[in-house]
């Protein structure tokens, strides 16, 4: 296939294709006059299958009383909580092991900030990306053991990890697993395993992040820990919230109360910290999911991609405000060195791409050069720009090519590098994401092999993506109240995406560039006249001043100069 086919250089985006929810009028204004929402919030929300009952009054009004389950329902909660006591009793330390991403760090965080609060010694021990890669490792039990910590809890990892925790005991150990990570046929030989994937478990759906599940346990402790009698475990829902916007679980139940209670937290917070976060941010009031996705996220991430992810878990946990302020000053320098790196390794993947003239079905790069702390970003941006199941590797310390892998939908990342596992060290993942690691020698076969195993699935899935419009409307509907009413579904996030309308037959006024980068597009139809805004893009095959389109776009309030204006953040165009 022929690369303009599929892709125009300059826009480098893949054209999407516009599909709209079926639309369920009848249950729409049954839910208008139940919960007394407008016409457009209304249909909306009929379109994502919502009826008249309690499962809407939740969703519209999450609340910790009603919208959570208890914590006696997770499996062996109880039974950690248990084992966390009889530490405390006898005075013992007790060590954290967390990844290195947001739902690791704020998880871990939890625990040790909470244990700071009940003056029981903790210390967090945090993975090296580039020396120790993924997961619980030796290196650390053995550090925690000469350090004379009794307990050792996981938060984010564990599940797989039967070696490493069988050397803990070997040293005198006690461990508790508390992860969220699929479970194969074997649970790890923990003291305690609490993952609601586990049999017999299924607490909170199964779709917890590492945090909430943090959260779960110091909500625990509250009730079988002597010393944690007067902590109020609502007090670290800011916390828990960060791992599970940024960790891409479903933004619905449990993971929509924790998420929505705990931004009301964010905005409120008193911890030196997250208030120094906010600042370079720029959170001046209430604190969003886009705040913490595009904002927070990336300079917590920045950490482990860029150097080590210990320094998060001071800043989380300091009461120095100067402390937190220096810190998070860092991470804001780490982070734009990130999008520096990860700028630089994009360009040079799409001119590599580009080069050959030809799409493959699958596209799998690497080069000594790339950066393996930022390979897993670029590989979504190029499935972003091409559509295509993506493998973007960079070489470690040792020689070994360390590779990030992301998928299309319909494509399942796992099978595919299962598939080509004779030629892999190492592999694991998901369906939408995973990771794996070749040796120089076998590189360009796995290559091939990804490539084969590609043509052969996307040719039975659809290889152009889509959008979806949860409702068409006409641009007289968009007023103030309707919009804001719409913005009160947040947090918006996988489960609960940002709602989409779609507009049909409007005409192309006028279109302008801003910073050489994004387009301003003047949309009317006939009576009214509204700016949409097209990110990272530069121009599209439909858009010529004088054309009529359909536009699927979120709605949003832009604010400036203290005027409120409506404007279109358009997602697709035909």
């Amino acid at each position: 296939m022929n690369l303009k086919n599929v892709i125009n250089s300059t826009v480098n985006q893949v054209v999407k294709k516009i599909k709209l929810r079926e639309q369920q009028e009848g249950e729409a204004q049954k839910i208008a006059d139940t919960f007394n929402l407008g016409a457009l919030a209304s249909r909306v929300v009929a379109a994502r299958g919502f009826k008249a009952d309690d499962n809407l009054k939740h969703f519209l009004n999450p609340s910790l009383r009603e919208g959570l389950p208890q914590p006696s329902e997770l499996k062996n909660l109880q039974a950690a909580c248990e084992l966390i006591e009889e530490a405390i009793k006898a005075k013992q330390k007790i060590s954290i092991c967390c990844d290195f991403d947001v739902d690791g760090l704020s998880g871990g965080s939890q625990l040790h900030a909470f244990f700071k609060e009940i003056n029981v010694e903790s210390k967090v021990f945090v993975p090296d990306r580039f020396e120790d890669g993924y997961g619980l490792n030796s290196g650390m039990i053995e550090a925690a053991a000469a350090e004379d910590f009794n307990l050792l809890i996981t938060v984010d990892f564990g599940t797989t990890n039967s070696k490493e925790l069988e050397i803990a005991r070997k040293l005198g150990l006690k461990t508790i697993v508390i992860d969220h990570h699929v479970v194969g046929n074997h649970v790890p030989g923990a003291d305690v395993f609490i993952n609601p994937h586990q049999e017999g478990c299924g607490f909170a759906g199964k779709i917890l992040s590492a945090a909430g599940l943090a959260w779960y346990l110091v909500a625990g402790m509250r009730k079988y820990v002597k010393a944690a009698a007067n902590v109020d475990p609502k007090a670290y829902l800011d916390l828990a919230c960060l791992g599970t916007i940024c960790d891409m679980v479903p933004l619905v139940g449990a993971n929509r109360v924790i998420a929505r209670r705990g931004l009301e937290l964010l905005s409120l917070t008193k911890r030196p910290g997250l208030i120094a976060l906010k600042n370079v941010v720029g959170v001046k009031d209430v604190a969003s999911c886009h705040h913490i996705s595009f904002g927070i996220g990336p300079r917590i991430n920045a950490a482990g991609r860029m150097i080590h992810g210990d320094i998060v878990v001071e800043l989380l946990t300091t009461q120095n405000s100067k402390r937190a302020d220096k810190i998070a000053s860092r991470l804001d320098r780490l982070n734009r060195q990130r999008q520096d790196t990860e700028e630089r390794i994009k360009t040079r993947a799409k001119m590599e791409i580009e080069k050959a003239g030809t799409l493959p079905p699958g596209l799998v790069l690497w080069d000594k050069e790339y950066h393996t702390g930022v390979i897993g970003i670029v590989a979504q941006r190029l499935v972003e720009a091409y559509y295509r199941p993506s493998v973007v590797m960079g070489m470690d310390k040792d020689g070994i090519y360390k590779g990030s892998v992301r998928g299309i939908s319909g494509f399942n990342v796992v099978e595919a590098l299962a598939s080509t596992k004779q030629y892999l060290l190492k592999y694991g993942g998901h369906e939408g994401a995973g990771g794996c690691a070749v040796s120089s020698d076998n590189v360009e076969k796995f290559a091939e092999a990804f490539r084969e195993y590609c043509a052969d699935a996307l040719s039975k899935i659809e290889q152009s993506p889509s959008v979806w419009a949860d409702t068409e409307v006409e641009l007289a509907e968009l007023k103030m109240a309707p919009v804001r009413e719409l913005q009160s579904f947040e947090p918006f996030g996988v489960g609960n995406a940002s709602p989409q309308l779609m507009a049909r037959n409007l005409k192309v006024q006028e279109i302008s560039m801003i910073k050489d980068a994004h387009l301003k597009i003047q949309f009317g139809d006939g009576s009214r006249s509204l700016y949409g805004f097209l990110w990272r893009q530069t121009t599209h095959p439909a858009l010529t001043a004088g054309a009529t389109v359909n536009v699927v776009f979120k709605p949003d309030i832009n604010s400036y100069n203290g005027r409120d204006s409506i404007q279109m953040n358009v997602q697709a165009i035909e």
